[in-house]
């Protein structure tokens, strides 16, 4: 079973979905897998033509605004265009997102769902990852063990989905951590320096 990773994040290397789609690559070794880096709205010949002879893909993304990036929903309309000579071709997808609730990628797999009923594929499922940011310290401790517990699980569920090419309900998860811990250490790991970078100071972007 040939297995095709679309990475649809802005990011050429060293982003979240990069490092998720690592965490997830060992669920799946016994199988072809190829990973296609969409940072832009458009893929190489070869590149389509990897899609096109895939018996499975998976789209992994960040959220942007309750969405996908905008250059990988124009990229969605071209691959909708594409004379898929597979009858049954499985989509699945794995949303991160900066938020702490996985559920706040709901909107995104139901988008991933439609655009498969436009494109006469057929729908996996979704996996939806809350405290994306936190992705390289999943990246360097054991799963199975604390706060990424349910993310291990949730990982495990979809790899047995995709092998048996089987259709589930989406799931949503997101780590065992104090969810007032995550905001201070997302304002200042993340958000404070970021607008530091950007010539801002701290009472500019916190609300009033």
């Amino acid at each position: 079973m040939k297995i095709t990773f679309i990475n649809g994040s802005p990011k050429k290397e060293k982003s979240n979905t990069e490092n998720f789609i690592n965490c997830f690559l060992p669920r799946i070794s016994g199988f072809e897998t190829q990973i296609i880096s969409a940072d832009t709205a458009y893929l190489t010949e070869q590149e389509y033509d990897i899609i096109l002879n895939s018996e499975v893909l998976i789209f992994a993304f960040p959220l942007y605004v309750d969405s996908l990036p905008a250059h990988f929903l124009r990229l969605l309309v071209t691959l909708e265009n594409l004379n898929f000579n597979k009858k049954e071709v499985m989509v699945y997808c794995i949303v991160n997102n900066g938020f702490f609730e996985g559920a706040q990628c709901r909107i995104a797999c139901d988008i991933i769902k439609n655009w498969c009923d436009a494109a006469g594929l057929k729908w996996g499922q979704g996996l939806g990852i809350g405290a994306g940011e936190m992705s390289p310290t999943a990246v360097s401790l054991p799963l199975e063990k604390g706060p990424f517990k349910p993310l291990s699980a949730a990982l495990d569920h979809l790899a047995h989905n995709i092998i048996n090419c089987k259709s589930s309900e989406n799931i949503f998860v997101s780590p065992i951590f104090p969810r007032f811990l995550w905001r201070i250490a997302a304002n200042y790991t993340f958000w404070l320096p970021k607008a530091r970078a950007n010539g801002l100071k701290s009472k500019d972007i916190f609300c009033r």
